[in-house]
């Protein structure tokens, strides 16, 4: 196994931040805070490292921020590489509220740097001189400003002229200029997939199938739909409590991710990515897994 490349392009500080409520006009006052390696890809990437998947990040790394990012990660994962070009503007920091009244779980989420077109240009650089060296990307997440509305599509390009496939995991125009070039993979949820096809459920997985040759469909509390173009395979891992769920889409693009470089038979594939969504949902750390709670959510499906 050679190992993944994530693509992050606007990694984050994540903060989880506690208060009391919330009142319009006045000071509010944080009671606690934990601050995060965050952003899309920065999740995918811990969980794959968890799941002992050899992964590299590239993104854009914005001053003091990105630094953070990156040496947390390392703290964690000290065999995680990161490439890419580093940027005098931070990187983003982004909210996410704990309170008793309905301001519980409100997110504020961080602009990041403005990238100019060298700034793309080193990225691009950088993920295909990476390319030799990998089995399979996965491009997750939204883009800084100034970035191209095709910046994940010209990836895929890149990567298919080297015989290594994508996966996508975002929205919006990245993710319709992306199809265009048919990547192997997309990740998306329930609400973003009938969004973007303006049908019901059923008809745009039927859709999108028409766009890629594998696509991991989540649906809430009814789990995992992975679709193929022979067979559409349904996997639910169960915890008796939730303590986060922020996160818990990017493990399971890992876990689905990690299933594929196996070469797991599509059932395990969507198995193994579902107990990895779950199995974030057990930590009070944000976008993050532990490899033995994956194993036994593993197991309680397969019983």
């Amino acid at each position: 196994m050679k190992g993944v490349l994530v693509v992050c392009p606007n990694p984050a500080i994540d903060i989880y931040a506690w208060v009391d409520g919330f009142n319009v006009g006045v000071p509010n006052r944080i009671s606690k805070e934990a601050k995060y390696p965050g952003g899309k890809g920065i999740h995918v990437a811990m969980a794959l490292a968890e799941l002992e998947i050899p992964v590299t990040v590239a993104g854009f790394w914005g001053g003091e921020s990105g630094a953070w990012i990156k040496k947390t990660c390392n703290a964690f994962y000290p065999k995680i590489d990161f490439i890419g070009p580093e940027l005098k503007e931070w990187s983003r920091s982004c909210y996410t509220f704990k309170s008793k009244d309905d301001f519980d779980d409100t997110e504020i989420l961080g602009t990041g740097p403005t990238v100019s077109e060298q700034d793309f240009g080193d990225l691009l650089n950088s993920i295909n001189l990476a390319l030799d060296s990998l089995d399979l990307m996965a491009l997750c997440g939204s883009w800084p400003k100034g970035s191209p509305e095709d910046g994940y599509a010209q990836i895929v390009n890149l990567g298919k002229k080297k015989g290594v496939n994508s996966l996508v995991d975002c929205t919006g125009l990245q993710l319709k200029n992306a199809l265009k070039n048919k990547p192997f993979g997309v990740h998306l949820n329930r609400k973003e997939i009938t969004d973007f096809y303006k049908t019901d459920f059923d008809q745009a997985k039927a859709n999108i199938l028409q766009d890629c040759d594998i696509a991991a469909i989540t649906d809430g509390a009814k789990g995992l739909y992975l679709l193929t173009g022979e067979k559409e395979y349904h996997a639910l891992a169960k915890v008796d409590r939730v303590i986060s769920t922020i996160g818990s889409g990017d493990c399971l693009t890992a876990g689905v991710v990690a299933g594929y470089l196996k070469s797991l038979p599509p059932t395990e594939i969507a198995r193994l990515g579902a107990a990895c969504g779950a199995a974030n949902c057990l930590r009070e750390d944000l976008g993050m897994l532990n490899s033995a709670d994956v194993k036994a959510l593993v197991a309680a499906q397969n019983a």
